[in-house]
């Protein structure tokens, strides 16, 4: 409604409205011309006129035009003159000047000497003279406006392209210019310096070349570009070590509107060292921690449980002997042997969590079976194990953190989704193994697993991200508030494991 309203306010303004709005853009017009009148080319373009003007008045006092009514109009049309030369050097605001003065001189020639067809010839004459000096003068102008501006967006452009050829001869980080064919247009001081050639020598050669076939693939494949292993590019170096680079890309267009790619090869040598040393040792805590956990649940099996039991039947020794006990003592006794077998009950569950035998006789499949029974016998929430695909043994590792892997993942269930039901997928394939593990509980928003999870204290996820990463596969977890989580977990395996 508004819109209509605007229309219609627009549409009817006064003319007297429209006719000031015109004068405005006049008047502003005239004021770029300012500076012309100080020029005096300008002044003399205003005194031809003027002689313009006497001829034309000689002419006519002497009568001359009156025998040949041709040269009545010649003086006239000679204003054609001066207003064409004040419209190519001055523009829309000289030629309207121009055409001004012409006018205020010839005025006096209709007020006092024309008459009928005279004056009527000399007025066509003027307003033709005023319409050719305002087309061609807004034209010019415009063309003149027109060029400056390409003009400005060149020295702009040209100012831009220098500051950035700075930045990239300055810049410590190597950084090359390819064709889309992998043949390398420019490259900067410090990408010599990484592949031992000078930036000049690179220029016009294949980037397989200096990086090899496989990384060049790697470089110029069509993918996203992010932090993972497969964007880094590896160099080998003489003395054997090994130099990571992460490529950053741009593309852009060169001078000739080609589309090229600049690429920034970040040197993450030094960060992939660090890396690779954490992993070693979350590798290296991960088997302690799983050695320590066999020794003690070994050393409660073999000496707790077994002293315990020894206990229960010294009990039950105790209760069946022949001599008279007093009836109180018998029923302390039965206390104690109930005690005694549900400690030992108690150590039996506890040294299984901490290692279960079922794992190494049995397999994966069997032993997340038994996970799952668990959970529900203790929660009572509905549970179910789908196998997808031909079971077979994994290597110990292999099994040991996938079950550890659905051991916490149950845990976290338990804990804090609130689910009712519990579904879990075990999927073998040719080469590779995967556990999807989903709930219908409360779900929660997913931080950033490298950041996120320590800051809110699922460090839980953290150790099952890193145990999927040991094993060279990697963990996935989804979820939203009121949705649920999935959480899933693959890992590569051999085709012929049994």
């Amino acid at each position: 409604m508004s819109a209509g309203t605007n229309g219609t306010a627009l549409g009817s303004r006064p003319p007297s409205s429209r006719l000031k709005e015109g004068l405005r853009k006049v008047a502003n017009y005239l004021k770029r011309g300012r500076p012309q009148f100080k020029n005096p080319r300008f002044w003399l373009v205003q005194g031809l006129i003027i002689a313009i003007v006497v001829i034309h008045d000689f002419l006519e006092r002497k009568g001359y035009t009156s025998h040949v009514d041709i040269l009545y109009f010649l003086p006239i049309s000679l204003f054609f003159i001066p207003v064409a030369y004040a419209v190519l050097n001055f523009g829309f605001a000289g030629s309207i000047a121009t055409a001004l003065w012409a006018t205020a001189l010839t005025v006096p020639n209709w007020v006092i000497w024309d008459n009928g067809f005279e004056r009527s010839g000399e007025i066509f004459e003027m307003l033709t003279l005023f319409a050719v000096a305002g087309f061609i003068g807004y034209r010019v102008d415009r063309e003149r406006d027109t060029r400056q501006q390409a003009e400005a967006i060149g020295i702009a452009l040209k100012s831009s392209e220098m500051k950035y050829r700075r930045l990239f001869e300055s810049s410590p980080i190597p950084i090359l210019i390819l064709a889309l064919n992998g043949v390398i247009l420019d490259a900067n001081p410090a990408a010599g310096v990484l592949f031992g050639k000078s930036p000049e020598t690179l220029k016009s050669m294949p980037v397989s070349e200096i990086i090899g076939i496989a990384n060049e693939q790697k470089l110029l494949a069509p993918l996203e570009i992010g932090k993972s292993e497969e964007a880094y590019l590896v160099l080998g170096k003489v003395d054997g070590s090994r130099i990571y680079l992460e490529p950053e890309y741009s593309r852009m267009n060169d001078i000739h509107g080609n589309l090229v790619l600049q690429v920034l090869l970040r040197d993450v040598t030094e960060v992939r060292e660090r890396q690779a040393g954490l992993r070693a040792y979350a590798a290296y805590v991960l088997r302690v921690q799983e050695e320590e956990r066999q020794r003690i649940s070994r050393e409660l099996h073999d000496e707790t449980i077994q002293t315990l039991s020894l206990l229960v039947r010294q009990l039950d020794s105790m209760k069946n002997t022949t001599e008279p006990l007093p009836s109180s003592a018998i029923e302390e006794l039965r206390e104690a042997r109930r005690i005694a077998e549900e400690v030992v009950k108690g150590l039996r569950e506890f040294a299984r969590r901490l290692r279960p035998p079922i794992l190494d006789d049995l397999g994966l499949v069997a032993s997340i079976r038994r996970l799952v029974l668990d959970f529900m016998e203790r929660t009572g929430v509905e549970g179910k194990l789908e196998l997808v695909g031909q079971e077979r043994r994994l290597p110990p590792d292999a099994e040991l953190g996938m079950y550890r892997i659905a051991q916490e993942a149950l845990w976290n269930v338990e804990q804090h989704s609130k689910a009712t039901e519990l579904f879990l997928t075990m999927t073998f394939r040719e080469r590779e193994a995967r556990l999807d593990i989903r709930d219908n509980g409360v779900g929660f928003d997913v931080p950033h697993l490298h950041t996120g999870f320590p800051a809110s204290d699922q460090l839980g996820l953290i150790g099952m991200q890193e145990r999927a990463e040991l094993l060279g596969g990697k963990l996935e977890i989804r979820s939203s508030l009121g949705k649920g989580t999935t959480v899933s977990a693959s890992i590569p395996i051999a085709s012929e494991t049994s």
